[in-house]
């Protein structure tokens, strides 16, 4: 429990900077990974804190009497921890740096876009998904958007303003990128909510739902934060409408002209 307190600590830190920061510096998410395992390594040659941690054992076990042999396994234990968790956080977050064609879309650089554009994190983007953008014309649509100060959004604002305009058109390239950023997750913590969502949604009376339906249902609840935001936005509830009533396969028309 002492080092679970210790590295949850550590661990919060790095979260909510990921969280805040990872769709525009990842820079600065890189360095606070870095940091991270910084302090993890410190933690593991500190002897204090490992003596401090074995100590916080015991006294949880206070009945039992523990011999040198039993207070150096508790020490033993300790390194394993710590080492596993030193591991986990090399090989899970080492891929980190590639995200840094991210900050194409950060919007507190676009002034010094604007001057010096970051071809080197647009050729990272293209190198990660290649094949997937256009290289000249997204290389354009970005330049249109670094040169006009009214289009200095963060990427989720942007891609609204693009939406709610109708633009997707004139920003194809922009709009992937946008839905790309937005889309990676920065935890699995929205795959670990999908998981427990299943059991709520698959009954046993609906064990006949289609794999679209299950799969969108699951979706509404997993990101209802978000859901609940988009309700409020009249232009998003008329589009849902619009795009309801034009599916096929209905037994009542919900279409209808007004004379």
């Amino acid at each position: 429990m002492s080092i679970s307190s210790n590295i949850y600590i550590l661990g919060s830190c790095i979260f909510n900077t990921s969280k805040k920061k990872c769709t525009a510096d990842v820079q600065t998410c890189i360095i606070e990974i870095k940091n991270l395992s910084t302090q993890l390594s410190a933690m593991r040659n500190d002897q204090n804190i490992i003596t401090k941690c074995c100590e916080s054992a015991m006294e949880l076990n206070n009945e039992l009497q523990y011999t040198d042999k039993d207070v150096n396994s508790l020490k033993n234990l300790t390194f394993e921890i710590l080492d596993s968790i030193i591991i986990q956080n090399e090989v899970r977050l080492q891929d980190f740096p590639v995200l840094k064609f991210i900050e194409l879309a950060n919007n507190s650089e676009f002034k010094n876009y604007k001057k010096h554009f970051p071809i080197e994190k647009l050729n990272q983007l293209l190198k990660v998904f290649p094949g997937v953008f256009e290289q000249e014309r997204l290389q354009n649509e970005l330049k249109v958007i670094y040169n006009d100060n009214n289009k200095h959004l963060q990427p989720k604002e942007l891609l609204n303003y693009i939406i709610k305009a109708e633009l997707q058109e004139v920003y194809v390239e922009l709009t992937k990128l946008l839905q790309l950023i937005l889309c990676i997750p920065i935890t699995t913590a929205s795959s670990e909510r999908s998981m427990s969502t299943l059991k709520r949604i698959k009954t046993f009376l609906r064990n006949t739902m289609t794999h679209d339906r299950f799969s969108n249902l699951c979706t509404m609840v997993t990101e209802k934060k978000m859901l609940s935001e988009l309700v409020t936005d009249p232009i998003f509830i008329d589009n849902v409408i619009d795009l309801f009533s034009k599916t096929k396969n209905k037994k009542i028309n919900l279409t209808y002209k007004l004379t």
